[in-house]
């Protein structure tokens, strides 16, 4: 797949199943929900390897941390969930996958990859995460290869 050797998809095994990333610069517009050209196929190419494995799949929305507020968006946390909604209706209206196999999730820019402190790695924060979840996973819970930024309390952290 030419987009993984460009470096605009990521496939990276986890403890609840597979991690398919997919950088903003490749498939969406800035501060948009709107798929680039590319985006297609390579949604196509996914959903014919998961697509007959009945296989659930957790769609994320990530951003990086620079605050964001245009016309129809007035956080992060709006665009990363438009942009996870908006692959789970792909799913279901053009590639036919159950939609309950399917679940979207927002976490703008709480759940980074790299340091945000450089342009590069606020663009690999810009993603979305298709989450090919094993049979064991438990669906609502991010995946393990992110870090909390300090400062952002934990689920398990005691109070």
């Amino acid at each position: 797949m030419l987009q993984i050797d460009n470096r605009v998809v990521s496939v990276t095994p986890a403890k609840e199943g597979i991690v398919v990333s997919l950088r903003e610069a490749g498939f969406f517009r800035s501060g948009s929900t709107q798929l680039s050209q590319q985006t297609l196929p390579v949604l196509a190419a996914i959903v014919k390897i998961v697509g007959p494995e009945k296989m659930n799949i957790r769609i994320e929305g990530h951003t990086d941390n620079v605050p964001i507020h245009n016309e129809k968006y007035d956080s992060s946390w709006e665009l990363s969930t438009a942009r996870a909604t908006e692959i789970v209706k792909l799913f279901i209206t053009k590639f036919a996958i159950a939609p309950n196999r399917l679940s979207a999730s927002a976490y703008a820019e709480y759940f980074p990859t790299a340091s945000n402190e450089t342009a590069e790695g606020r663009a690999k924060n810009r993603r979305l995460d298709l989450v090919i979840l094993n049979s064991t996973s438990d669906a609502g819970v991010p995946t393990p290869s992110v870090v909390m930024p300090e400062g952002v309390p934990s689920a398990t952290a005691p109070r």
